[in-house]
């Protein structure tokens, strides 16, 4: 029989001495904190900004604790690049000072790249298996009978653990843990997930990550601190305006593709990678900051990009070059792999290449301690994006890096629609980021915008009979607020992209959704997804017809409903299982925008003339007000919609419900409003009176019951919130004096009542 020889799969001898490289002191405090959590099963997280060194105190805590006692490793990743790095790092680390009890362990490297092996080959000697999640996914079988089916201790490390939370992670994860719980073998597993950028991870905010990591941060370092010892080096941020003007009008639609996608329109990324002028800036002023600035690596906008600035950065005399995911080619038309990125980053390294561009590719994982300078020449939107990217430069002189480290963004004059990420507001965050940045009310007001601007350009188009929309009081046509949440969408590569997605609540939706998503559960119990994560189009149109005949029956009358959000809510909810439903982000500042108080003040004070258009633009320009983010800054938006509101006190819409604000209010506590007052006022106090209301009567099995009747049932729609002592008799709204009856003994309870007077 003919052999040969792999690289994907082997023995790993053990060289007597000293690991090749020592640990920071911040390293070898998060090896007794893992030390300390390992005297029982656990599943957490180690958390330490990029450069801080993730990789290689997992290696040496794992080889001394697990490999040295002959305890087996899974390690798993979402791309082939981290799984080299990680193979790396253990071959540069098998020293007899952390591998004393053995002389050697064998791994296998498992991936979907034709470099490395299959599932199928696993073997039962392998000591430590490094893969990715979706090739053992696919092979789940070879893994469970061939190698954990044997085990009765295993280590799962998790690399760029925030990816953690999505479904297929979770199924490789919950497979390992079951198999050997099962056989009994109870404490048997833990879990370390690795990353630099986690989201918080709090009970409160009910993040995904504290479900998959119980433990939660078992060890986290501040980028500060590692700063001050010289480990990492100084960012000092540096701005270039490059003076080019996007012009093009974007639509709100392109607005919320950039936001939801972090992707230019084609035209617009077209235009700024061809701009001969930008890019002829962005190299001269390399040139002019040469010294202090080599070696630079640069991320750009797309691949025509990277070859247009590679071309510039060539003929001013630069040794540079351009690496990218995957290039197509342009004979056929296929997409390739490029081939010769490996050798170009090696290049980098040793100094032969002083510029490297790169289009997505140099974010995670990969070492690269001579970086100098890196030059943000793509706007984004993504905190975590723009943290790695940040993060390639921080190597400090300890770590083989440089004292300090420039990040230069070259800024574009953008209309202010876009919430483009500042590298600057990042640097005092301490490396740990949030994956749901806290979003202000002007921030959600732009959200809300995006979705009705589709209803104000209805308004202006005279073909479209609107007169229904105009005739609803102007404030019950502002959503109070929104359901943000993203999906991970299936997309080329190795990685799932996530989309983010927006509903907009209204006083007549809000409700109804609000029972839905907490109904979800219930739902799903007709749905047998077993592992999967993608509904099929049958059952995604049988949970849609299912929710709109249960919450939404009169869905045709009611303002912002549209079957795609149901559907959306439902997709994200199959991804997440019963573990998360979508955040509710309220906007606060909704009665704020009440037009028809506007109006009243023209009318009341007859305004006209030069005084009423003076009035309307101070209106306008007023940076603490809401009316240029509300109306997506269309300004004729904004005077059509206060001329309708005029036409509505004058009487011209006869059907038009016309409020007359209170001069002089009185102050009440908010326990004498009703339960609809209070959701007027203050949606968030609502929900959590709401809330509470149903915990109450909520066992641990999660069934809810009836005050009165004792029926019990698992759907919030079927119960509503009663007053115990009615408002009418002095009763007010607060948790003690609410209960949940079924609408039947609510009606029951009515009519009793109506009885006895």
């Amino acid at each position: 029989m003919t052999t040969v020889q792999v690289t994907y799969a082997g023995l790993i001898k053990v060289t007597r001495g000293e690991a090749s490289k020592e640990l920071y002191s911040h390293q070898n405090e998060a090896i007794k904190a893992l030390n300390e959590i390992n005297k029982n099963a656990f599943e957490g997280l180690l958390v330490l900004p990029t450069g801080g060194g993730k990789t290689l105190t997992a290696v040496h805590w794992l080889l001394r604790n697990f490999i040295n006692n002959k305890k087996k490793v899974l390690w798993i990743a979402h791309r082939h690049e981290l799984l080299d790095q990680a193979l790396e790092t253990l071959q540069l680390s098998a020293y007899s000072s952390l591998l004393s009890k053995v002389s050697g362990f064998r791994y296998r490297i498992i991936s979907g790249h034709p470099k490395h092996d299959r599932p199928v080959n696993i073997q039962k000697t392998d000591d430590i298996i490094i893969a990715s999640k979706d090739s053992l996914n696919s092979g789940l079988d070879h893994l469970l009978k061939n190698w954990v089916g044997d085990l009765h201790e295993v280590l799962l490390v998790v690399d760029e653990a925030h990816h953690a939370t999505a479904k297929t992670y979770r199924k490789l994860i919950n497979a390992v843990k079951d198999d050997l719980s099962k056989r009994g073998h109870h404490n048997g597993f833990q879990m370390l997930g690795l990353t630099a950028t986690p989201f918080r991870t709090d009970e409160s905010e009910k993040g995904l990550l504290k479900l998959v990591f119980p433990n939660d941060i078992i060890f986290s370092e501040h980028l500060r601190n590692l700063v001050a010892r010289g480990i990492l080096a100084e960012p000092i941020f540096e701005n270039l305006e490059t003076k080019i003007q996007i012009k093009q009008k974007l639509t709100a639609q392109e607005i919320k593709a950039i936001e939801n996608f972090d992707r230019l329109p084609q035209d617009i990324a077209k235009r700024i990678a061809e701009d001969s002028k930008r890019n002829n800036q962005i190299v001269a002023h390399y040139i002019k900051n040469r010294e202090r600035y080599k070696p630079l690596l640069v991320f750009a906008i797309d691949v025509i990009h990277a070859v247009a600035l590679n071309k510039v950065f060539k003929d001013a005399g630069i040794n540079s070059d351009f690496i990218v995911a995957a290039v197509k080619d342009l004979t056929t038309g296929a997409t390739i792999a490029a081939k010769d990125n490996k050798e170009k980053i090696q290049k980098f390294r040793n100094g032969e290449l002083e510029v490297l561009i790169n289009v997505e590719i140099l974010t995670e994982g990969t070492d690269l301690p001579n970086v100098q300078t890196v030059f943000l020449t793509r706007p984004t939107t993504s905190t975590i994006l723009m943290t790695q990217m940040i993060g390639r430069a921080l190597r400090g002189q300890k770590a083989g890096g440089t004292e300090k480290a420039y990040v230069v963004s070259f800024i574009d004059e953008w209309e202010n629609k876009i919430n483009w990420v500042n590298p600057e507001k990042l640097d005092g965050r301490g490396g740990e980021f949030d994956g749901k940045p806290i979003l202000s009310s002007h921030r959600i007001a732009r959200l809300i915008s995006i979705e009705m601007i589709e209803e104000f350009a209805r308004i202006m188009d005279d073909s479209i009979d609107t007169t229904y929309v105009e005739e609803l009081e102007f404030l019950k046509r502002v959503p109070l607020g929104i359901y943000r949440f993203s999906i991970l969408e299936p997309s080329e590569g190795y990685e799932p992209k996530t989309t983010n997605y927006d509903v907009l609540l209204y006083d007549d939706t809000e409700e109804a959704y609000d029972n839905f998503v907490h109904d979800l559960k219930i739902l799903f119990q007709s749905i047998d997804l077993q592992d999967r994560e993608i509904l099929t189009e049958a059952e995604l149109e049988y949970l849609l017809q299912t929710a709109k005949q249960i919450y939404f029956p009169n869905y045709q009358t009611l303002l912002g409903y549209r079957d795609e959000d149901v559907e959306n809510i439902l997709r994200f909810y199959a991804q997440n299982e019963n573990e998360q439903i979508p955040d509710f982000l309220a906007f606060s500042e909704r009665r704020k925008c009440d037009l028809s108080i506007v109006a009243r003040h023209i009318y009341d004070n007859s305004l006209g003339g030069r005084a009423k258009s003076d009035y309307i633009d101070s209106l306008w320009n007023d940076e603490t007000s809401f009316w240029q983010v509300l109306f997506s800054d269309e300004k004729l938006y904004f005077r059509k919609q206060l001329d309708i509101e005029a036409l509505k006190i004058e009487g011209l819409y006869p059907n038009a419900v016309v409020s007359i604000p209170t001069v002089i209010p009185d102050t009440v506590p908010i326990e004498k409003l009703t339960l609809y007052e209070i959701k007027e006022r203050d949606i968030l106090e609502y929900r959590k009176i709401k809330n509470a209301v149903f915990a109450k009567h909520t066992d641990a099995k999660g069934f809810i019951t009836c005050a009165i009747s004792g029926v019990k049932s698992q759907m919030r729609r079927d119960f509503q919130i009663d007053h115990i002592k009615p408002m009418s008799k002095g009763g007010l709204t607060t948790i003690d004096n609410l209960q949940l009856l079924t609408r039947k003994a609510h009606v029951d309870k009515t009519r009793k009542e109506n009885t006895r007077r």
